[in-house]
């Protein structure tokens, strides 16, 4: 009987110490080309697994901005995973809503003639790996320019 209990405790115990989170490594790339799907933007979103084993990404909730206009939700494009021991690259596109237009078209006019804009992430990415659920924290801005 004890060791009917204490194998599903162990197993439980060494599974919490197993998972290394996920590391969000920054903003890989981005693209304005309406080709490659991106009405207007997408933006590849690069993260390292330090685990041994392969790692599902399950859902995004990432607002995005550019300029501090608010631009709206980016989704995933794809079903991830984030292969053990490596890095990895996940591609988030837009979906814009008609309220959205005005900002967008002010943000990628500046980017366009050429000014420096500020585009923004902010949100949460879920991942899971042996049954165990996580979120990843994205916060990250950087300048781009055409």
């Amino acid at each position: 009987m004890k060791l009917f209990l204490t194998v599903p405790f162990f197993f439980l115990l060494v599974s919490c110490n197993i998972y290394q989170p996920v590391e969000f490594e920054g903003i890989d790339d981005y693209s304005f080309s309406s080709e490659n799907g991106c009405n207007p933007i997408c933006i590849s979103l690069e993260f390292y697994n330090p685990n041994f084993y392969n790692v599902a990404v399950k859902s995004a909730k990432i607002k995005s901005s550019l300029s501090k206009d608010d631009l709206g939700f980016l989704n995933l494009k794809d079903y991830y995973i984030l292969k053990k021991k490596q890095n990895s690259v996940i591609e988030l596109s837009l979906n814009t809503e008609a309220k959205s237009i005005q900002p967008i078209l002010s943000g990628f006019l500046n980017f366009f003639i050429g000014k420096e804009v500020e585009l923004s992430v902010d949100g949460v990415i879920k991942v899971k790996a042996m049954g165990l659920s996580k979120n990843i924290q994205i916060e990250r801005s950087f300048k781009i320019k055409y």
